[in-house]
């Protein structure tokens, strides 16, 4: 097999060399012919492939210009929201769509549950709807962070307004 990146570098790897693929724990040591690591590319299809070469498509978070820790992206089972310090965005189809507009707080802290997603920045509650996917300040505790511990939301300083 034959690792190559855009012109200037190329490695050839014995398929002996690529059977037994990573190794399977840290104590395993390193002249079991196993590979140590793998930086830089994954194995895609059965081919070990270099990252830029998997033309990834980014997320264009340019119209939150808050600064640090902002943007924040929260990669969930069926949705990904990207949150700026006051304004919360879906990304739909490759596109960020404000959602909603909430009062300042800390960062921001989410669980989702499939299509229910329960979000606080420690001053506001929110959550998104399972049936019409709508953005609403929830009667739920405002929370400094949530956790998803086997199917039950655990949260920390619940009902403790942050600034």
């Amino acid at each position: 097999m034959q690792v190559a990146r855009s012109g200037s570098f190329s490695l050839t790897i014995e398929s002996n060399e690529l059977s037994k693929g990573l190794r399977p724990s840290k104590r395993s040591p390193r002249n079991a012919r196993y590979l140590y690591s793998c930086s830089g590319a994954v194995g895609l299809d059965g081919v070990l492939q270099v990252i830029e070469d998997l033309n990834l498509s980014r997320i264009n978070t340019a119209i939150i210009t808050d600064s640090f820790p902002y943007p924040q992206i929260f990669v969930f089972t069926n949705t990904t929201i990207v949150c700026g310090k006051t304004k919360i965005y879906e990304l739909l189809s490759g596109v960020l769509t404000l959602k909603l507009t909430v009062a300042a707080g800390i960062r921001w802290t989410a669980v989702d549950f499939y299509n229910f997603v329960y979000l606080s920045n420690g001053k506001v509650a929110v959550s998104r709807s399972a049936e019409d996917g709508t953005y609403t300040l929830s009667d739920l505790p405002i929370t400094s962070s949530i956790c998803n511990f086997n199917g039950q939301v655990l949260i920390g300083a619940p009902d403790v307004e942050w600034a």
